[in-house]
C-alpha cells in the first residue's frame, strides 16, 4: 500500500491482518501499523474528534485515537463490529462512528468516578467542624 490516501479496501486488508500483527516479524509490523496511524490520522481522526467535542466537550489527540484504533483492530475487541466494518458499505465512516463511541463510553466512566470522589471528599468536608479546621484541629477547652 502506499503512502496515498487508503480506500475501503486498503482498511479491509489492515483490518483483517491487524489481529495477525504480533504473530510475524516485529520490523513489518510496526511499519504496518504506522502506516495505518497515518491513514487514521488524515482520514478518521478528525469527525472523531469533532464528534467527541460535541458529545462530551472533550478534546482527543488525532494520534492517541489512531493508537487507540489499532489496538482495538488488533485485539480483536468486539468481534460483530469488527465483521460489520469488514461488510459495511463506508467502513471508513463505521470505523469513525465505532471508535467515538468506545471513546466516549471511557470518558463518561471516567467522569462518573470522580464525580463520585468528588461527592465523597463533600461529604468529608461538610462533617468537619469549620471551626476545628480553621482553629488548627481539635477541639479546644
Amino acid at each position: 500500500m502506499s503512502s496515498e490516501r487508503w480506500s475501503d479496501r486498503d482498511l479491509r486488508a489492515f483490518v483483517v491482518r491487524a489481529p495477525r500483527l504480533s504473530w510475524g516479524d516485529g520490523e513489518l509490523a510496526d511499519v504496518d501499523r504506522r502506516v495505518f496511524r497515518a491513514q487514521f490520522v488524515a482520514i478518521a481522526s478528525p469527525g472523531i474528534q469533532a464528534r467527541v467535542l460535541a458529545e462530551i466537550g472533550a478534546l482527543t489527540s488525532p494520534e492517541g485515537l489512531a493508537v487507540l484504533c489499532c489496538e482495538m483492530l488488533e485485539d480483536y475487541v468486539d468481534a460483530r463490529k469488527r465483521d460489520w466494518l469488514l461488510v459495511c458499505a463506508e467502513p471508513w465512516a463505521y470505523l469513525e462512528q465505532w471508535v467515538a463511541e468506545a471513546v466516549v463510553k471511557t470518558y463518561r466512566a471516567t467522569i462518573r468516578r470522580r464525580d463520585k470522589d468528588a461527592k465523597v471528599l463533600e461529604g468529608i468536608a461538610a462533617a468537619s467542624s469549620r471551626g476545628a479546621i480553621e482553629g488548627g484541629g481539635g477541639e479546644q477547652a
